[in-house]
């Protein structure tokens, strides 16, 4: 056990040493024959990381094995992946990255033995072939679950913007407001509509709502019954509401469903009429 935990350090001071070397002949590869790859790296400033930083898994494998710190392999994976996230550097060519890294480690392990002309039996190899694919495994998947869940926190956040900017309550005074609805709306927009009208309607304390669906081209049956959901919300809330724009399609949607339209709710051709309606022109 205590040769073998000798050998462990013998190849991790390997590794330090020879860090730079590895490190140089692994970007001279990439430069070599994956030039696509290149193209990239230069183009994101990766390339300039990797020569003033070095390769991160190499390094990763180096420190692991002198100093059995794994938290500094998954920090320094957590770290790698968040930054290429950011520049969206696409997570196939990272795997092809840390493939290449893993060939590069390899070689080196080979020239550590061959060097200390230390004579391994099978049992032994497979030890080292574990030891040594373990630490990389782990890199990779730390890298892989970071990177994904740093894009869906990314994904979210822009959805979050996106759902901010389509529900756009508008004052047009402190009584009256309008919701312009524009674009195809699924079942997804239509519960994001519902949460974001009774939440402003709430905060504004308007007594008047204007929903204007004439830019929306099509709405299917669920999406009928969110819409009188924001009604009936709305109306909760004390505040009356005039839907303007129902083009055929819809109202035939609402006749299929059986969707009557009650005293509550006004309905009007153009958002115009609605303004009249509510005095707002003479």
């Amino acid at each position: 056990m205590e040769q073998a935990t000798n050998k462990k350090l013998e190849l991790g001071n390997f590794f330090n040493q020879n860090l730079t070397f590895y490190t140089n002949e692994w970007i001279n590869y990439i430069e070599n024959s994956k030039g696509y790859l290149t193209s990239l790296l230069k183009e994101t400033g990766e390339w300039t990381i990797l020569e003033e930083e070095g390769n991160p898994l190499l390094k990763s494998v180096a420190y692991f094995i002198l100093n059995k710190n794994l938290e500094y392999v998954t920090t320094t994976a957590k770290a790698t992946s968040e930054r290429h996230a950011k520049i969206n550097f696409p997570i196939h060519l990272a795997w092809e990255l840390f493939q290449s890294t893993r060939g590069i480690i390899w070689n080196a392990v080979k020239s550590f033995y061959l060097e200390a002309k230390i004579t391994l039996d099978m049992k032994e190899c497979f030890e080292v072939e574990r030891y040594i694919n373990d630490i990389i495994d782990q890199f990779v998947e730390t890298y892989t679950a970071s990177y994904v869940s740093y894009k869906d926190y990314l994904l979210r956040s822009h959805r979050e913007t996106v759902d901010e900017l389509s529900v756009p309550i508008i004052p047009l005074s402190d009584k009256v407001c309008i919701l312009p609805i524009v674009g195809n709306v699924d079942t997804y927009r239509a519960k994001k509509i519902q949460e974001r009208t009774l939440l402003r309607i709430s905060q504004l304390k308007s007594q008047n709502l204007i929903i204007d669906i004439s830019g929306v081209p099509f709405v299917d049956t669920a999406v009928v019954n969110h819409l009188f959901k924001i009604v009936k919300g709305i109306r909760l809330l004390g505040c009356s509401t005039i839907i303007v724009g129902i083009g055929p399609e819809i109202a035939d949607t609402m006749i299929e469903l059986g969707i009557e339209i009650e005293n509550e709710v006004k309905t009007k051709s153009t958002l115009q009429q609605a303004l009249q309606d509510m005095l707002f022109f003479s």
